[in-house]
């Protein structure tokens, strides 16, 4: 509980503000998934772990199963494999907290509740792998989907190699309203779950505002109106 707490307080005091048109980053899907980070840059930021050290560093995150990369001391990017015991990341004024498998940015909370979105790509495997990991040419055989963190996969520095540039991925965009380390979706019905004090103000804001709840763009600006009020 005092874990949730500090995380809680961190994330109140130091959440985005503002945010561009849309919650998620354009993403090229023309260009190979090496080339495609959450920032144009490695930024300063840090990685909170649950025994309550920290680490500080050039940090970005990789959208490729939304992989945490790092530089080294020699200024080369590598990555965190394991994210079961990392509590928070920033990135310079963007922060992330690890749920449902991934680095989830948060873009607003009130200290209780949390709207968060991901954004990852899901590879496949260009080639079709058999028993032993060779290659099989049976249209029986389906594709792989393959996992960087568990692959051992490293960025640019002569690391295990996943594949291939030319390897095909899937874009995954999702918004949540996040308490207690768990997702739930964006529907009226946990808005007022969540802010049930507020439930007249749900529906005035309804009244002066057209809302698609299942439209993040939408529900992040209803999320601020109640957050504010």
């Amino acid at each position: 509980m005092k874990k949730l707490c500090s995380l809680l307080l961190f994330l109140s005091v130091f959440y985005t503000a503002g945010y561009a048109q849309s919650v998620f980053a354009d993403i090229d899907d023309t260009r190979p998934y090496t080339e495609l980070y959450l920032f144009p840059a490695y930024m300063t930021g840090t990685i909170q772990f649950e025994d309550g050290t920290a680490y500080t560093g050039q940090l970005n995150i990789l959208l490729a199963y939304t992989t945490l990369c790092f530089l080294d001391d020699e200024g080369n990017p590598d990555i965190l494999p394991d994210m079961s015991n990392v509590t928070a990341v920033s990135i310079g004024r963007n922060y992330f907290i690890p749920l449902l498998d991934h680095y989830i940015q948060i873009l607003d909370t009130d200290g209780n509740v949390m709207f968060g979105v991901e954004q990852f790509l899901e590879l496949e495997a260009e080639k079709r792998y058999g028993a032993f990991g060779r290659e099989e040419k049976s249209p029986n055989v389906p594709i792989e989907k393959r996992n960087l963190r568990s692959e051992g996969f490293n960025v640019s520095t002569g690391g295990r190699s996943l594949a291939v540039e030319s390897t095909p991925y899937t874009v995954h965009q999702n918004a949540y309203l996040i308490r207690n380390k768990k997702a739930y979706a964006l529907t009226k019905r946990n808005f007022i779950r969540f802010f049930a004090g507020k439930k007249a103000l749900i529906e005035q804001y309804e009244k002066d505002h057209y809302i698609n709840y299942s439209n993040p763009d939408q529900a992040l600006l209803l999320f601020k109106f109640l957050t504010a009020h």
